[in-house]
């Protein structure tokens, strides 16, 4: 271990396979330790001047704040990316080894190291992320139930919140009586989920209001509370990016490719990147071509209609969330805020 340069560490909950290079990537050392405690040990022996590669998973933002806070250098690197240089079959000493080579790789960047503030940030996105989502999962099952007795609701909210108790009252409805005590606790649910989510979303509004910088990003059109500490829990660290081009394809906000030669051919969009973020740039930038009036002479208004008339309501929310994403990229920056162009 005293003549490694990097090591590299396959995490799981108690059995950690390590392995070192030197400096002409040849790997001197291996083993497999099969506790916590062992491991914990192990990195408090670890010299300052290794350099210590994990792949982002459960535990490793805290392995990586514990060995920032005793001197070692921590790289998080992005798991989909170490897959790509793993060879044969998959197992925790191939997959180790696979870390160390890309380690090597110039190309991949290293996930940055969060904050515990910013991870219970991101703790309050993902678990509102996931009422939402069951919410959602929960409307349609009972659209799909009300379906296969010929009764079908309208598209949104109000239609669950209000037409939905008036069909399950009415006893001229073809439902069984199973199926509206079955549609009832559903409903019960559902606006359960409601509910915490309204609860989270508090919760995030009042940090997005106490905190400076989101303050600041919230005068972005289309960018509110959520975006905004969403964009503060990623600690995306923009001064990596040489422009603001760069960052808005880190969020897959740019066409995909498919160039050879001389021929450059762009597809859709490349979706890379971190996807809540990218969906909730895109539903800002809907919410902002909803409420646009089509007689503002506003440039930024302006410019929007032209968008709109030249690309369609989908391309332009799209274009529209890339050009946020770029002035956010600027406002990170420095302590500026956002103005529209004068008229």
């Amino acid at each position: 271990m005293s003549t490694c340069t990097t090591v590299a560490v396959d995490l799981a909950k108690q059995v950690f396979q390590v392995v070192g290079e030197d400096a002409l990537g040849q790997v001197l050392y291996e083993e497999r330790i099969k506790s916590r405690e062992s491991f914990h040990a192990f990195l408090r022996k670890l010299p300052a001047n290794i350099v210590v590669l994990m792949e982002t998973g459960p535990g490793a933002q805290a392995w990586a704040r514990q060995l920032q806070a005793q001197g070692n250098l921590a790289r998080v690197l992005p798991a989909q990316l170490v897959a790509d240089h793993r060879s044969g079959a998959k197992n925790d000493r191939n997959d180790a080894l696979a870390i160390l080579r890309a380690g090597r790789d110039t190309k991949i960047t290293a996930v940055p190291i969060k904050s515990a503030a910013a991870l219970a940030m991101q703790a309050l996105h993902r678990a509102r992320q996931g009422y939402v989502r069951r919410r959602t999962a929960t409307s349609n099952q009972m659209r799909g139930l009300l379906m296969e007795h010929g009764v079908a609701l309208a598209q949104g909210d109000v239609a669950i919140s209000q037409t939905l108790p008036r069909i399950l009252e009415d006893a001229t409805q073809p439902l069984p009586d199973i199926l509206r005590e079955l549609i009832d606790e559903l409903l019960g649910e559902w606006r359960q989920l409601g509910e915490r989510i309204n609860v989270l979303t508090g919760r995030l509004e009042i940090a997005a209001n106490q905190d400076q910088t989101a303050r600041r990003l919230m005068t972005v059109r289309g960018v509110g509370p959520i975006i905004a500490t969403a964009m503060l829990a990623k600690q995306t660290e923009p001064e990596r990016f040489a422009d603001a081009r760069q960052f808005a394809a880190y969020f897959g906000m740019v066409p995909d490719q498919n160039s050879s030669g001389q021929k450059v051919r762009l597809g859709k969009m490349s979706k890379r990147g971190d996807g809540y973020i990218r969906s909730l740039m895109v539903q800002g930038a809907h919410a902002v071509l909803r409420h646009l009036r089509p007689d503002s002479e506003q440039p930024d208004d302006r410019r929007l209609q032209r968008w709109l008339s030249r690309l369609g309501r989908k391309e332009a929310a799209v274009r529209l969330a890339n050009r946020n994403l770029r002035i956010i990229w600027v406002l990170l920056q420095n302590d500026q805020t956002y103005h529209s162009q004068p008229a």
